[in-house]
């Protein structure tokens, strides 16, 4: 099917699709799953890529897992991290999500792409030898304060394990708006810096571009 003829008949769906929803034949709800189930027979030769579940253009958990299995084997497969490890384990910290998109993320759910990072680099022995995970102070501190533990029976900080390296993510976010249309193309890096330094070690990203059409933004 030609572009033009695509075009063509995504106008008449989406007219069709109004026309039923003005009649208050279908309430909005199930007009928008009559959109979805149309247009991808019609739009389905187009190159703009949909998002997986046509509802919006935020990242989903499909894109959390694909992105944080592709951060812990390119942190385990690094030459120079690789290198650091056969001296003895690294002891990282992680920061909070650094969000500079232009979609809100609550913390809660932004510190699932790091700790799903640190699970997987915690899920074999052989790993768990190379890397150690600590708190943050603040998490320490809280933490402290809620079991009631006092100084003296922590024990001086020498005794504690400091980190020596911190794990961070920043997100980006390109975004365009149209009475129709929303496209979001994401930028998320993960970068794990030496602390005392300020060396970035290592740094991975991973790239999605989500759009939606139509009634999906009404």
């Amino acid at each position: 099917m030609s572009g033009r003829a695509i075009t063509k008949y995504a106008r008449l769906i989406s007219e069709l699709v109004f026309a039923i929803a003005a009649l208050g034949i279908f309430r909005k709800r199930s007009t928008c799953l009559l959109v979805a189930v149309m247009l991808p027979v019609v739009l389905g030769g187009c190159g703009t890529a949909l998002n997986r579940n046509m509802e919006s253009t935020f990242l989903s958990s499909h894109d959390l897992i694909v992105m944080t299995d592709k951060m812990a084997v390119a942190i385990a497969a690094n030459p120079q991290i690789a290198a650091i490890t056969a001296r003895g384990p690294m002891v990282i910290v992680l920061t909070n999500l650094q969000n500079m998109t232009d979609t809100i993320i609550p913390r809660g759910e932004g510190d699932i792409f790091l700790h799903r990072v640190r699970v997987l680099l915690e899920g074999e022995a052989d790993l768990r030898r190379r890397f150690i995970f600590v708190l943050n102070r603040e998490t320490f501190k809280e933490l402290q304060a809620r079991q009631g533990w006092s100084a003296a029976q922590l024990g001086p900080d020498i005794r504690r394990l400091q980190a020596q390296y911190a794990l961070r993510a920043v997100f980006y976010s390109d975004t365009k708006v149209a009475p129709r249309y929303r496209s979001d193309y994401y930028l998320c890096t993960y970068l794990l810096t030496n602390i005392r330094t300020g060396q970035i070690i290592w740094e991975g990203s991973y790239e999605v571009k989500k759009a939606v059409h139509g009634s999906f933004l009404d």
